[in-house]
């Protein structure tokens, strides 16, 4: 069987989303990074870009968002940087425009789906359920973010694989530094990692923790080449 990054799946849209997916297939991390200030949100992305993260996914619920996508892609253009909790089309299209390269959320979405794919940017929407994750497929999704990955675990990932192989999974929520090569081995495509990397949302920056993290994950990740 093949592995789910070697799984085909047609895209919707054309070759800038074939090239973020890949991109997203290749690091496998997808770094969440969801903050009470903007400020936090832009002094984490730098810690995590220093460290050798190259992709970084700033939720709609940071304040200012938009701004902030803006302002990390002309700092870094060497990073993949998309926007999370886009849940409708309005909120698709302001990242967008702000210059998000893919889009995540929650559930499945479909206005943020049909935003992405009017424009070729990577949609990622969210599922659980087999049928969520069939019907998110059928809506032409190359990954699904399974939210929230903590509640079944790598267990549930191994199940929803067993029907549906050709699916590439992103499980968000539960993934660590310690334990992110359980996901992989239960066949997830890439992870998505928020608090336990970049600490808690409501917080200050901790700058040696969240190098730390990230130097612990990278390793972890490395191992399960």
């Amino acid at each position: 069987m093949p592995s789910p990054r070697e799984t085909p799946n047609p895209s919707p849209a054309g070759g800038e989303t074939s090239s973020t997916l890949a991109r997203i297939l290749r690091t496998r991390i997808v770094p969440v990074i969801r903050t009470a200030s903007p400020v936090w949100a832009e002094e984490l992305a730098e810690i995590l870009v220093t460290a050798g993260l190259d992709i970084i996914e700033i939720t709609f619920t940071v304040p200012n968002a938009p701004s902030v996508i803006e302002r990390l892609r002309a700092r870094f253009p060497a990073v993949l940087v998309g926007a999370g909790t886009v849940t409708n089309g309005p909120d698709a299209e302001r990242a967008i425009e702000a210059g998000a390269e893919f889009l995540l959320s929650p559930a499945l979405s479909p206005g943020m789906v049909q935003a992405a794919h009017r424009h070729g940017i990577l949609a990622v929407p969210g599922a659980y359920t087999p049928t969520e994750v069939i019907s998110a497929l059928e809506g032409g999704a190359q990954m699904i973010k399974i939210f929230p990955a903590e509640i079944g675990g790598p267990a549930h990932i191994r199940a929803l694989r067993a029907p549906i192989p050709q699916a590439r999974f992103l499980p968000t929520g539960g993934v660590r530094p310690d334990n992110v090569g359980e996901w992989f081995a239960a066949g997830a495509a890439a992870v998505g990692i928020g608090s336990a990397l970049v600490g808690p949302s409501d917080r200050a920056v901790d700058a040696a923790g969240v190098r730390a993290r990230a130097e612990t994950l990278l390793r972890a990740v490395a191992q399960t080449a």
